[in-house]
């Protein structure tokens, strides 16, 4: 596990998924998968460069009540996100 900054609080990441490359659904898939593997309320980071993604995790996360912590794309025009598992998925 490591800890992060995000939106200026220190974050534990249980696990980082690397989906730079994939396009959809991939993304979302190797995110489900990991949160699978997670506790609650540990949060996973993902990185992905399809441009579709930000709405795609925000859509999917909506629907699976998730918490998106945070979504920011780097000089590299690669989204960073941090999603936190919900209690009860």
């Amino acid at each position: 596990m490591e800890i992060r900054e995000v939106g200026g609080e220190n974050i534990t990441i249980a696990a980082s998924v690397d989906a730079v490359g994939l396009f959809c659904p991939m993304p979302i898939i190797l995110l489900k998968e990991e949160l699978d593997r997670a506790k609650s309320n540990q949060v996973i980071e993902i990185l992905a460069d399809d441009s579709s993604f930000h709405n795609d995790l925000t859509s999917w996360c909506k629907l699976t009540n998730h918490n998106v912590l945070s979504v920011i794309k780097d000089e590299d025009d690669i989204f960073v996100a941090y999603v936190k598992k919900n209690l009860e998925y």
